[in-house]
């Protein structure tokens, strides 16, 4: 009767550890309180214009353009919503964050100003990479001609153990 008793308990426990199972963690809350898949979504709408520059010297017509958008745009939702991003992003989080860390930034994501930041990141994120697309061609020279005599050495390093 007591075995009985036992697994009976133990079989309308089950469902309840089955929920604590199926529970989110902290960085599961977070990232449905940021709206991950939609903030990368919205972040590559806004990136768009790195590809657009990219693409500035094809001539494309604006359909033509508007297809490659179409196209970028669901290659962002593909992206967005790949399982292994997520359960990547996941341990990033955990391991970059305590789990009272991590529900501090839920507690402020959830403030009308952790909201601004959430709608508007992306769009700043988005001018940020264009503005440095377009300095970048500024700055590139020493890099380049520091990267040019690296190649120069070790092309000459290779021609002298050829020759050996």
């Amino acid at each position: 009767m007591k075995k009985l008793i036992t697994i009976a308990f133990a079989l309308l426990l089950l469902p309840l550890s089955a929920q604590d199972e199926q529970k989110p963690s902290p960085a599961e809350r977070l990232l449905n309180v940021i709206e991950f898949q939609k903030t990368i979504v919205e972040g590559g709408e806004a990136g768009f214009g790195m590809v657009e520059q990219s693409l500035a010297n094809q001539n494309l017509t604006k359909a033509e353009m508007a297809e490659v958008k179409e196209a970028f745009m669901d290659y962002m939702g593909r992206l967005a919503n790949d399982p292994e991003l997520l359960s990547k992003t996941i341990e990033l989080y955990n391991a970059s964050f305590t789990e009272d860390e991590i529900n501090e930034l839920i507690a402020f994501y959830r403030t009308p100003l952790g909201k601004k930041t959430l709608t508007t990141l992306p769009d700043i994120m988005g001018e940020t990479m264009k503005l440095s697309t377009a300095l970048a061609q500024k700055h590139v020279g020493p890099f380049q001609e520091t990267l040019g005599k690296v190649l120069e050495r070790k092309a000459a390093r290779e021609q002298d153990k050829e020759g050996e």
